[in-house]
Formats: C-alpha cells, structure tokens, sequence
C-alpha cells in the first residue's frame, strides 16, 4: 500500500508540473492516508499586500496570490495566501476567530517574523486588509484572538521585549495596548496565551510564567486586572505549557494545559481564587498543543497531541468523568491542534501532520472521526486555529513554512 500511495502520488505530482500556470492542475488522485479522492484545481496570481501600522503608516509588499481549490471527503475547502510573514525560523502564532455579524469574514492575529510584530488580518478569499497594530518591536508572540458582544477585537499576546502579557483590543475603532502581567522582578510571563470574553465582556486569559514554570490566569473580572497562579507552585512542578482556556455559558473557567513534570495532560476549571484541577490522561508523553471548547452544556472538548504514539486525540467530560479517544493515528499527527463546535455541539479539530507536513481536518460525525489532508503544499499546517460561524462551514488560519506566508482555508 506505501508503494501504492507513492507512485500515486508522484504522478499527481508530474500531472501538476505539466499543466497551463493559470489553472495548474485538476485531477482525482487517491489520498494516501484516508483512501479518499482529493480534487485540487490552483490558480495562481502575483499580487500585493498592503499592511497599515498603528500609526498610519502603509507598506506594500508583493507576494504569491494563490487560491486552492481542494475537494476531499464531500467537503470543498478554498485556500488563500494571506500575508507574507518573513523568511526568519520560527512560528507565527495564528489565532483566529469568526465576525459575528457576517460569516465569510475572519479575524486573524499572528506574528511577523521580520519586522517582530503583531498584526491582524481581517477579511474573506480576495478582499483583506492587514495591520501592523503593535509595531514597536520585538513583540506579538503568542497570540490569541476573541470578539466581544459588539464585535470588538482583543488580542492577548507575549512580549519578549519586556518579558510581558499584552493585551491589545479595538474599540470605536481605535487599537489600544495594556500589559496585564508585567512583574517588576525581571521574571519572565506571557508564553502560550489563551484568551476568552465571556458574556458580560470581561476577558480571561491563562499562560504560561516561564522563570517560576507556573500556569497564571488573568482576568478583569471584578472590574480591575487581577493575576494569579493556578497550577505549579512548588520546586521542580512545571504547569502550563500548552494552555487553552474556554469560559461556559455560567461564566466558569476550563484551562487544559501540559503537566510537564508528569508529562500527561492537565485540567482546571473554576473561577479567579477557586480551581479544581486533575490529570485527565492514563497516558503519558501526552498533552502538549492542547486545545479547548465548552458546549452548550458545559462539557469540555479537548484536542492534543500524543507525543508517545505521534496521534492525535480526545477528550471530553467534566471533572472527574473525561473520556478519551484517538482521533487520528495514520501517522504523527496532531501537533499544533485546534478544536471547534458546529452548531450541534459536533467538535472538529485542525492539526498538522509531521509526517506529510500537511494541514489536516478532521470532523466527528455518529461517533465516527473522519481525518482529511486540505494542504499538502510544502510544509503546511503549523500553528493552526480552526473557527466556525453560525452557518457551520470550517474556517482555518496557519502557517505554510515552506513559503513563509499566512494562509487560511474556508470551507464552501
């Protein structure tokens, strides 16, 4: 079957260098992983992007316009270049999230490797517009992006520059920045940031304290910033890493993050100054790219990568009573996973294949997973963030290495 699947795909790929540039390939070719038949028509453009700063400055930088037709799986996905990030080794840290008021519209925030950046994209397929809107260096790692009520942006993030957690947020169309935890020991916080608005418009954001290996959480709340350790206290106890945190319809918090010194995966739940916390895996060597999402009724819904087997898996439950199942175990799978709900509490989860370094997407339908590879190009797939509207069509962000551009991929 591997001779199979190789000489399968070797002639995909001569097919593809044969074909007329404007529409590079379209054929049926039989996916190697899933035995599903993968139709890909590409049409590509030399366009330009322009980026805006904070302070008004505009930057017009030319890069591929590719647009990727992908059938697979009964689904139809578009694929788009967004941004051209910079040719520097690293991660970009896309997180992204849906309007709420027009569902082919994405908000994205990432990092740019050159000019050490945060910015934010927002747009559909042919139409962005993209900010520099914290362009003072040496800033905007770790992003997480949420939307509040009214549809105004906030963006948490790490600030190596200062060893500090940003948050930086957009109201009467005016961007302004505040460090939450900026401890004046020289001690160094910010890393893995996860940030959620609950339904009163107060933001909660868990991450990682680096010097004291420590899980914080951070919330307005009660109306003032205030910060505290969750998990970790203690010599040689590493909490944190990996954290994810979603707040339920009754305003409590769920974090699922790494126990790095069990090396399994870890959960918490409750409020600022009361948590519950517990090992949510019989395994270990598992829990790293950790992702979370409550339901309707409070479950939790948690991806995350075995490290041990190299698949990617799940889990879902309350304290004390999670279930854990494989989702996909083709290859190694799963790194830089992020998990969504349809509209029927249905969880989905985007992740990369180390493997194939592809994107994939897999959906969960009558208990069944269903994995499906959407980019195969070279290198694809890190720094995932999977996001779906009320019309339950799958919008992804992420990061294409090999070409060092933003790309995102809506589900037709």
């Amino acid at each position: 079957m591997r001779n199979k699947a190789l000489n399968i795909l070797l002639f995909c790929l001569v097919l593809a260098l044969a074909t007329a540039a404007a529409v590079l390939f379209s054929s049926g070719c039989e996916h190697a992983g899933g035995h599903l038949t993968t139709t890909t028509t590409t049409t590509t453009t030399t366009g330009t992007g322009t980026t805006t700063s904070s302070t008004g400055t505009t930057t017009t930088v030319t890069f591929s316009t590719t647009t990727t037709i992908v059938s697979v799986g009964g689904k139809t996905f578009t694929i788009q270049n967004v941004d051209y990030t910079g040719a520097r080794i690293g991660n970009i840290y896309t997180s992204a999230v849906i309007d709420r008021n027009d569902n082919n519209r994405i908000h994205i925030s990432y990092f740019h490797r050159i000019n050490e950046d945060l910015r934010y994209a927002v747009g559909r397929p042919g139409s962005w517009e993209i900010y520099a809107i914290d362009s003072s260096g040496d800033v905007g790692l770790y992003t997480s992006i949420a939307l509040d009520s009214s549809n105004n942006v906030y963006i948490s993030y790490y600030a190596p520059r200062d060893s500090a957690l940003a948050l930086i947020s957009q109201e009467g169309g005016t961007w302004g920045t505040f460090y939450v935890d900026d401890p004046l020991s020289g001690e160094d916080v910010g890393y893995y940031s996860s940030m959620a608005i609950d339904g009163s418009g107060k933001a909660h954001i868990c991450y990682y304290d680096w010097d004291n290996t420590d899980l914080k959480y951070a919330t307005n709340q009660s109306g003032a910033w205030t910060t505290e350790i969750v998990d970790g206290t203690g010599v040689g106890v590493h909490m944190g890493k990996y954290c994810s945190l979603a707040v339920d319809s009754a305003n409590k918090v769920h974090i699922s993050f790494y126990n790095e010194t069990g090396n399994t995966l870890r959960y918490a739940y409750g409020e600022s100054g009361s948590w519950a916390k517990e090992n949510i895996e019989t395994l270990v060597n598992v829990g790293e790219y950790s992702s979370i999402v409550t339901d309707a009724s409070n479950v939790a819904h948690i991806s995350y990568y075995d490290r041990g087997n190299g698949h990617l898996r799940y889990a879902s439950g309350n304290l004390g009573l999670f279930s854990r199942k494989i989702v996909d175990a083709s290859a190694d799978v799963g790194q830089f996973n992020s998990i969504a709900l349809d509209s029927s509490g249905e969880p989905h989860i985007s992740y990369y294949d180390v493997t194939n370094s592809s994107l994939k997407y897999a959906s969960l339908s009558g208990g069944v997973w269903t994995p499906l590879t959407i980019d195969s190009a070279t290198n694809v797939g890190q720094d995932t963030s999977l996001a779906f509207g009320t019309n339950d069509k799958a919008r992804i962000s992420y990061y294409d290495v090999g070409n060092n551009l933003l790309k995102v991929t809506f589900e037709e």
